[in-house]
């Protein structure tokens, strides 16, 4: 029987896996996240109007507003490498250059005294310009404008740079077992949600819609009598599940190996840098604060709760799914799960919002749910170790009560083709 349940698994996931589509599917999907991770550089090499030389005219009637200006303006295009190509001149006579202006390329700039605000501007386009560099110049033309202040208030960069630093606000809780820094769980909580609980819903959707989709087909063309006669449907049931699991995790895992290799083709560009150094800091932040040794020490729990949830979303799907015939009657059937699922995803998105709301708190022990809500509440100390402990318990004993009498369910509909009263053969089933 062990060999038939083996068999079963492995001809179940090799056919999800050579199937041309699967092939087709994953060369889209790596395309498309290499594409996504690059789409700047890919904009940039089929060129348009943004490869145009901007022609940025100055008129300065100001001391040295122009100087200022050209070097204020050529660190930000380094810093901010948007690819833009400018050139940046100075012109006396402000009539000419108005004549020169013939496209939206053509840019000029006046400099004016300004005794309340130091200096005045007037840019002049024929049209619409770049955004990118309209962003720029507003940029460097407000940074010129703090250089002018601070040389003729007699202020040095060290005095300005104290004036411009935050304060920061050293806390102290009375409470134990908070975190020192509450903007911490708000950084967290940005991490968390794209890297944790998104994929995480998006794998329950994709192991239901699977197993749906493969106990059909397979009672659509009559195969699943042969299928029966030769294994248990217990057997079968077993097998479904285990592959669909199997084949999710691989999908999941090349999903984020098509992300790694976008992510090297960027090579050492500055959007790059960017976010390491953001990596890096958010990591630093949550060493200082004393979170990272917790996270560390959650992640094996949560996995195991995770793992325990997509088990018995599986089930759940397998068993609704041998009640019905065709993928129609299946969507109908799903449709709770579908806003279970949503039910956990939005609550971990708004529990930040509503902080020790008791509500959340209680929905963080249901089954289905609490893998989802969970990490989130977890990583804000609203929820510690013992709550994951009992949302695992209380999963695992759905996850029993499901096999013990999901089952009866199973191989009463497993060969039952009628699509009439799917609920009452769900409850006779039962019965029996």
């Amino acid at each position: 029987m062990k060999d038939k349940f083996w068999f079963l698994t492995k001809n179940s996931l090799s056919k999800k896996i050579k199937n041309k589509t699967f092939l087709i599917v994953n060369i889209l999907l790596l395309v498309a996240l290499v594409a996504l991770i690059n789409i700047d550089k890919i904009v940039l090499a089929f060129g348009g109007n943004f490869n145009e030389v901007n022609n940025i005219m100055v008129v300065d009637k100001t001391e040295n507003t122009y100087d200022i200006f050209k070097e204020v303006i050529d660190s930000e295009e380094t810093i901010i490498d948007t690819g833009l190509k400018y050139k940046v001149t100075k012109i006396d006579d402000e009539d000419k250059a108005k004549k020169d202006i013939k496209k939206d390329e053509d840019i000029l700039i006046i400099f004016n005294e300004d005794d309340e605000n130091i200096i005045s501007v007037k840019m002049i386009t024929y049209g619409y310009i770049n955004s990118n560099m309209y962003q720029l110049i507003n940029t460097s033309i407000n940074a010129s404008k703090q250089i002018l202040a601070m040389e003729k208030l007699n202020i040095n960069e060290e005095d300005l740079a104290k004036i411009n630093n935050p304060i920061n606000i050293e806390r102290e809780y009375i409470e134990e077992g908070k975190n020192k820094n509450e903007e911490n769980q708000e950084l967290i909580m940005s991490v968390v949600t794209p890297i944790v609980i998104f994929p995480f819903f998006m794998l329950i959707l994709l192991v239901v819609q699977m197993i749906g989709a493969e106990i059909n087909e397979e009672k659509s063309t009559r195969s699943m009598e042969i299928i029966i006669s030769n294994v248990s449907p217990k057997v079968h049931f077993f097998s479904k599940i285990l592959a669909a699991n199997l084949f999710v995790i691989i999908q999941a895992l090349l999903l984020f190996l098509y992300s790694g290799i976008g992510i090297l083709l960027r090579g050492g560009s500055v959007q790059t840098d960017q976010i390491n150094e953001m990596v890096g800091d958010i990591t630093s932040k949550v060493d200082a604060s004393g979170m990272l040794s917790n996270i560390i020490n959650y992640i094996p729990i949560v996995l195991v709760l995770m793992l325990v949830t997509l088990l018995g979303y599986s089930l759940l799907a397998g068993i609704l799914a041998s009640m019905t015939t065709n993928m129609e009657d299946f969507q109908q059937l799903q449709t709770p799960i579908m806003v279970i699922s949503l039910v956990g995803f939005y609550l971990s998105v708004m529990s930040s919002m509503f902080e020790g709301s008791l509500f959340i708190r209680i929905l963080s022990y249901v089954p289905f749910i609490s893998a989802i809500l969970s990490p989130s509440l977890l990583l804000t100390g609203v929820i510690g170790l013992k709550d994951i402990i009992i949302s695992i318990l209380l999963m695992v004993i759905v996850v029993y009560l499901l096999i013990k009498y999901g089952l009866k369910i199973y191989k009463e509909g497993i060969l039952n083709y009628s699509s009439n009263n799917l609920w009452k053969k769900m409850i006779k089933a039962l019965k029996n």
